[in-house]
């Protein structure tokens, strides 16, 4: 009876493994772009998207370490909540763009990548108001951890 029920699976799968092509040679060190051939074509080179984006990223991150040292060790300062207002919200602009890079980019998610893309710029302009509104009308940052902090 088990063999019965199996045996249309394994005709199928015989079908499906005779039926395939034979891989084509694929030139893989080419540097020439051709007129047939239009997956060797380069982009252009996008310094914001290369070493500089690089160093970015990598300098925001090691800002905050003396920013909340600062914060920790003097207090509530408004310098201090002026850095920490902008670097942290660009640090996490940073890290959630490399996210929907990563999973939502435009080859398997056309539609949802740059939808995502475009409600973390919304957000992330709003955050950078958000911070400078609590920094300027209201206790600010330092303050607000600290009080979070005790409490």
């Amino acid at each position: 009876m088990s063999l019965r029920l199996a045996t249309p699976v394994v005709r199928s799968t015989a079908r499906a493994l005779v039926r395939q092509q034979p891989m084509a040679l694929v030139k893989i060190h080419s540097s020439a772009a051709t007129k047939n051939n239009a997956t060797t074509t380069t982009h252009a080179p996008d310094r914001l998207h290369g070493s500089y984006h690089w160093d970015l990223e990598r300098a925001a991150s090691a800002a905050l370490v003396p920013i909340v040292a600062g914060q920790l060790a003097f207090g509530a300062s408004p310098v201090i909540d002026t850095l920490l207002g902008v670097v942290l919200p660009v640090h996490l602009h940073i890290g959630f763009d490399a996210c929907i890079i990563d999973y939502f980019n435009k080859r398997k998610a056309p539609v949802l990548g740059p939808l995502m893309k475009g409600t973390l710029y919304a957000a992330t302009a709003g955050v950078l108001v958000g911070c400078y509104q609590f920094n300027t009308q209201d206790v600010g940052l330092s303050e607000f951890i600290r009080a979070c902090w005790v409490a």
